[in-house]
């Protein structure tokens, strides 16, 4: 790495520290002017980095994404990460490099998405500076039946992502939404590239996008969308540790843990819904969520309809 990117990894990732130019300039084999030359390009570049007679620091108020920040908090990953300042959509990009051998655990990262997707045909807010927009190529080597869990998998790994980083406390709206009381603040999207006379998979893209601090939403959305909103969050280390979450759950899709989680952290089980079955809108009880991910729910008449797939919302709110 170059020296700003060096100096860079220390700073950010000890907020609470000063570091000396001469210490810096010893650690590096450089002059004291090559540090502070470096540490005013990245003060240029938007940085918040304090100087005082104490030395640097780097403020943890700063939440520029910065690849060797995101790469200083994971160093045991070794796939690629590609970031973009604006992007139409990290998973319409992530299929254009999906059919590459080698696109396995690559992670895509945009600051801002012109045309970011929901599920279907949805679109996703994604305001530059306020959230977080990436998607996660997994090439499973797998037929597409063995990958239904691959939702269930990146909501948790968002919901444990978010709970280790922040003091916020996300639950899982079925099928892939998360919401803090009753506002979204996450939606995932999941495609599957597959060889269809064949059955397999070719690869699978998790897109996640997270409303970090947000506050301005369209009115269409106004009432329903909301944001972590926990200052002290680094959409840096957030990157790191989601990344992580999701490559750890998608290689235990049949661990029983990962269902328990999920049903430990839904939003919905107890609560009356109104959902949809066969063109029809009815309202029930969700009971339980069985090991496919699909919903159990007591109908008017007590009897138990399992729903695998379509869109709820919560009647009793």
């Amino acid at each position: 790495m170059s020296l700003k990117s060096n100096i860079l990894t220390v700073l950010s990732t000890h907020t609470d520290t000063f570091y000396s130019g001469e210490s810096l300039a010893r650690e590096f084999d450089v002059s004291r002017a090559a540090v502070w030359k470096a540490v005013h390009a990245l003060q240029d570049e938007g940085h918040r980095i304090e100087s005082s007679g104490k030395g640097y620091r780097y403020l943890p108020s700063n939440d520029l994404l910065n690849k060797d920040i995101i790469l200083a908090c994971c160093p045991d990953i070794a796939y690629p990460l590609i970031i973009f300042d604006t992007v139409n959509s990290t998973n319409t990009y992530a299929k254009t490099i999906a059919s590459d051998p080698d696109a396995h655990g690559t992670l895509i990262v945009a600051n801002h998405q012109t045309a970011g997707r929901g599920r279907r045909g949805h679109t996703f807010y994604s305001p530059e500076d306020t959230g977080l927009y990436m998607s996660l190529i997994i090439k499973p080597g797998s037929r597409i039946q063995e990958m239904l869990r691959v939702t269930v998998a990146a909501a948790v790994a968002a919901v444990e992502a978010i709970e280790q980083t922040s003091d916020a406390r996300p639950q899982i709206k079925w099928v892939n939404d998360l919401y803090i009381g009753r506002k979204k603040i996450a939606g995932i999207l999941t495609e599957a590239i597959s060889d269809f006379e064949s059955g397999d998979l070719d690869a699978v893209i998790i897109g996640i996008g997270i409303n970090i601090r947000s506050t301005d939403f369209p009115e269409e959305i106004e009432n329903i969308a909301g944001a972590i909103n926990d200052p002290s969050l680094s959409r840096n280390r957030l990157t790191a540790v989601l990344w992580q979450k999701l490559l750890y759950w998608t290689q235990h899709l049949d661990s029983p843990e990962l269902m328990e989680l999920y049903r430990r952290k839904s939003l919905l089980i107890g609560h009356s819904i109104v959902y949809e079955i066969s063109g029809e809108r009815k309202t029930g009880t969700v009971c339980a969520i069985n090991d496919s991910g699909n919903l159990a729910i007591q109908d008017s008449s007590g009897r138990e309809i399992i729903l695998s797939s379509g869109e709820v919302s919560v009647k009793d709110w």
